[in-house]
Order: C-alpha cells, then sequence, then structure tokens
C-alpha cells in the first residue's frame, strides 16, 4: 500500500510541476509588462520638457510628502488676474539628500519664481528645476545647493 501511495505521490508531482511552471511563467508575462509603466510613471512625459516657463507667485501650501514635494502658488496673470499654479518636484527623500531641502525650505506667503517645464495638457502645472527666492538665492531640486549626493 505504501508503494502504491508513493508511486501515486510521484506521478502527481509529475503532472503538477509543468502546470507550475506554466502557470508562473504567464504571470510574469502578465504582471511584469503591466508593473513596468508602474515604475516609469514618474518621468516628465506629460511635461514640455523643450521649453522653460518662469512663474512668480505667492506659496499658499508647501508639502514635504511623498510622492512629490508639491507647492502651490497664488500667481498673478498678465491682467492682473490670481490663477493657482501647482509646481512639482522630486520625493521628499530625493530633495533632501541631493539638494538639502526639508520641511521648512519654504513657507506659506514666501514669493518665489520657479523655473521649470508646464504640463503639455495645458494645465497651470509645473515641473520645477529650479526656485529663486527674493533674496537671489537659487534653489535646484535636483542636485547643488552645497550638498554632496551620496
Amino acid at each position: 500500500m505504501k508503494q502504491e501511495r508513493k508511486i501515486k505521490t510521484e506521478i502527481m508531482w509529475s503532472a503538477l510541476k509543468p502546470r507550475q511552471l506554466a502557470v508562473l511563467l504567464f504571470t510574469a508575462a502578465v504582471i511584469l509588462p503591466a508593473a513596468i509603466p508602474l515604475m516609469a510613471h514618474h518621468g516628465d512625459a506629460g511635461y514640455d520638457t523643450g521649453k522653460m516657463v518662469t512663474v512668480k507667485g505667492t506659496v499658499t501650501d508647501y508639502q514635504f510628502i511623498n510622492p512629490h514635494v508639491e507647492i502651490s502658488l497664488d500667481v498673478k496673470n498678465e491682467n492682473g488676474a490670481v490663477e493657482s499654479w501647482q509646481a512639482e518636484l522630486n520625493s521628499p527623500n530625493i530633495l533632501s539628500r541631493a539638494s538639502g531641502w526639508n520641511r521648512n525650505t519654504l513657507k506659506n506667503g514666501n514669493e518665489i519664481i520657479v523655473e521649470g517645464h508646464r504640463a503639455k495638457n495645458g494645465l497651470k502645472v509645473i515641473r520645477v528645476e529650479k526656485v529663486s527666492l527674493p533674496d537671489g538665492t537659487e534653489l535646484y531640486p535636483k542636485g547643488g545647493n552645497g550638498v554632496t549626493r551620496f
């Protein structure tokens, strides 16, 4: 009886192994390509990287949080009307390690000039390349500011 059970178990495992391999390969083939765009969503594809724009305004909100640090600005347009703009930066981890930024780098009410790439869809959203403070200090979110990258 033990011998018969051993033979049945061996037959069962030999039948399952190819199926398990097929399921694993199918899962990898379906899930991996679907996950690649999720990992790449932080790119600049939504921004017009061929042209820099400059926006001068007052900080109304500064969120030093994941996944992206965001600055909300009130900006006066050429007609004098106030427009709300959003400025997007890298993650807090990158900003702090590469550039020395922290949750106190900007405060509500700060007058700043933001340079970067505007959203292609026409929204008032900018991917920040540089922030200038009223005293002339220039802050670069992708490195610099006297910080050595590690």
